[in-house]
């Protein structure tokens, strides 16, 4: 993979460092997306695994309610979540792989710097995470009749992603600090409590009370809150908002600081 810029003609005005570090970004992260494509594991668990879901849970919901939504949409909204998040968990995987086999020490040689590489790695697990959205509701749609305008669909897939932004975080450190082979094991366990943390396999309507004001202090409740929210006419407001901005900054400086740490250990 060359990241190298290459030499402006005579007489063109070199870019600017702006413009240059976008451009190594860019390269960045159209290389490793389109190495994630090669992935068939990825794209069967990432794509496929979120639709199955859907398809069983959702198969005798016919005029069942969850809250005040029925449970076609709902379960769309908490699969779209799912795919979406072991998509983002993924960049932990990634990040442990190239540590291992030195790759990121090849990359500090070439002209991508170090918050390059930990940008591009958590943009592309966000990046990845569009298609299981897309997905869900598509097989929502064609499947339940789950008919929303297009908007809404927007509305509800942006705020997923944007309730999965501490979770990209908590990936970065997750990746400097699990080895490869362990990762799987840890990684899977982790995914369970995060998504049953987040309603994903059983309504948080379902739990006891004193389990359900734990659960609302998690971001990954909001983050699948955030897309139901918008399916209901709303938004999570403030509280949830807040909740999801402090665990943002809190994880998102625990990944920075591993990923110094282990620059230093180079």
């Amino acid at each position: 993979m060359t990241l190298s810029s290459t030499t402006p003609d005579a007489g063109t005005a070199p870019p600017g460092p702006t413009m240059a570090w976008a451009t190594t970004s860019l390269r960045y992260m159209r290389s490793e997306i389109t190495h994630a494509w090669r992935n068939t594991r990825l794209l069967i668990f990432t794509l496929l695994m979120p639709i199955l879901l859907f398809s069983a849970f959702s198969a005798s919901s016919e005029g069942d309610h969850i809250g005040s939504l029925d449970v076609a949409p709902y379960i769309m909204i908490s699969m779209a979540s799912f795919g979406a998040m072991n998509a983002v968990l993924g960049t932990a995987g990634r990040i442990s792989v190239e540590r291992s086999i030195g790759w990121n020490r090849q990359l500090r040689l070439t002209a991508l710097s170090g918050p390059q590489y930990v940008i591009g790695k958590a943009a592309i697990g966000f990046t990845i995470a569009i298609l299981p959205i897309i997905a869900v509701f598509v097989a929502a749609r064609a499947t339940r009749g789950v008919s929303l305008s297009a908007g809404t669909y927007l509305g509800a897939g942006a705020s997923i992603l944007l309730g999965l932004i501490p979770l990209g975080g908590f990936a970065i450190w997750l990746g400097y600090l699990v080895r490869p082979e362990s990762m799987q094991a840890i990684t899977g366990g982790v995914f369970s409590l995060l998504a049953l943390a987040g309603g994903i396999w059983v309504p948080v309507e379902n739990f006891p009370h004193w389990l359900a004001d734990i659960v609302k202090l998690l971001p990954m409740y909001w983050s699948a809150q955030a897309g139901r929210a918008v399916l209901e006419g709303g938004w999570i407001g403030m509280r949830g908002l807040v909740t999801l901005a402090i665990w943002a900054v809190v994880l998102g400086a625990i990944g920075g600081r591993a990923y110094l740490r282990d620059q230093l250990r180079a």
